[in-house]
């Protein structure tokens, strides 16, 4: 026997109550139902804490009439499946209050009990459907981008790291500027080192450190974004990711590519993000304080976003922090290093920023117990050097 907490749940908005009662009584068996009398009642209910799985409206109520309900309620609801009641028979009426409320169903009144539950079966299935398909496309979405992630950070963990820094101090610079689909911008920042993997090892690694390039090796780096783009583009949902990809390499006065007439607020706003933390990034790498950094950028500004440059300032002034020594024992993933990673013979290992992951955790440990070793301690963000034999406590900056 099926309880009441398992019905589908359905909210019915009218101006009558005696209409709504009676509709809870002939539908209680098969549904959840909750009654809400007029427009501003009904909004009011779909602000609880469980959700509907279908809503019912009636068209002619004072106030608002249930079509701009409707249409409210898909921006409070928007998983809820619609359906009106009305008596209106005027086909392009009826056409207009579908397509404003995205209605799934119009019923003509009256309505009789056999064909009121077949509608709401098949509204009900709708939004079963709705939200099946979506967590099926976030499930595919996430372990998509985790493949190729963790694929990247095998393959390159220079590259990983680049774009484990990349994220921190985007993700700094989006905590003080509003934007729309943040996940999108975010990701754009994750993926946008994938392309590093068509580099030959001789190129990646001069890229890494900084040294200049040929111009063969140039136009290698050159096709990076439209490499990760097409890695991508498979992806469900990943549409947004890829343009701000491709325009990452787009300068805010219109210069770089793609060669377009974009320029300015045109530039995809993930685009001109990317632009400004992959160039602060480079910086970095070539040595440069986070200060000097800020200021070099500010020397060619017409590069970047102004909104978005000011806003680096602050979030580099703020990640500048202090740096704690630890041994290989001590260390775990989610920790970042504040000085590379190398073995007793200068070996690079692992880049200065780069964030600790499972693997990375594993191929350190690895590494030091061959002969080589690693040098020890490691310098990973804190707030203070303290090594962890107690022989020294002291500040320093990252």
């Amino acid at each position: 026997m099926t309880s009441a907490g398992d019905l589908p749940r359905v909210l019915f908005v009218d101006d009558e109550p005696h209409i709504l009662d009676a509709l809870r009584r002939q539908l209680r068996r098969e549904f959840s139902v909750q009654t809400a009398v007029g427009a501003a009642k009904g909004l009011f209910a779909l602000g609880s804490a469980e959700q509907f799985e279908v809503i019912v409206s009636d068209y002619l109520m004072p106030g608002i009439n249930g079509a701009e309900f409707l249409t409210a309620a898909r921006k409070v609801a928007p998983d809820a499946t619609r359906m009106l009641l009305t008596g209106h028979t005027n086909l392009s009426d009826a056409a207009a209050v579908v397509n404003k409320g995205q209605v799934f169903r119009m019923l003509l009144k009256p309505v009789d009990h056999t064909a009121m539950t077949a509608a709401l079966r098949d509204c009900v299935a709708q939004h079963r459907l709705v939200v099946s398909e979506r967590e099926l496309l976030d499930q595919t979405l996430r372990g998509s981008v985790k493949a190729l992630t963790d694929v990247l950070s095998l393959a390159s963990p220079s590259a990983f790291g680049r774009a484990s820094r990349m994220r921190r101090i985007a993700s700094a610079i989006l905590d003080q500027v509003a934007v729309p689909d943040r996940w999108a911008v975010e990701l754009a920042i994750e993926m946008s080192q994938l392309g590093v993997i068509s580099l030959p090892p001789i190129v990646a690694e001069k890229m890494d450190i900084g040294e200049a390039l040929t111009v063969t090796e140039q136009g290698m780096v050159d096709q990076l974004p439209a490499v990760a783009v097409q890695l991508i583009s498979g992806i469900p949902r990943m549409a947004p990711v890829a343009e701000a990809i491709r325009y990452s390499r787009k300068g805010y006065d219109g210069s770089g590519e793609p060669h377009d007439n974009v320029s300015g607020e045109r530039i995809p706003f993930g685009g001109r993000l990317l632009r400004l933390v992959q160039d602060h990034d480079a910086l970095l790498t070539h040595g440069l304080s986070p200060t000097v950094c800020v200021a070099t950028l500010n020397a060619d500004a017409t590069r970047y976003d102004p909104t978005l440059l000011s806003a680096l300032a602050t979030a580099s002034i703020a990640a500048a922090g202090s740096v704690r020594g630890i041994f290989m024992t001590d260390l775990q993933s989610g920790m970042i290093l504040a000085a590379a990673a190398t073995s007793r013979s200068g070996v690079l290992l692992v880049n200065a920023g780069q964030e600790i992951t499972v693997s990375l955790l594993t191929r350190l440990r690895n590494f030091a117990a061959l002969e080589d070793g690693v040098t020890e301690p490691l310098m990973i963000m804190g707030t203070t050097v303290v090594f962890t034999d107690g022989l020294t406590a002291h500040p320093a900056t990252v």
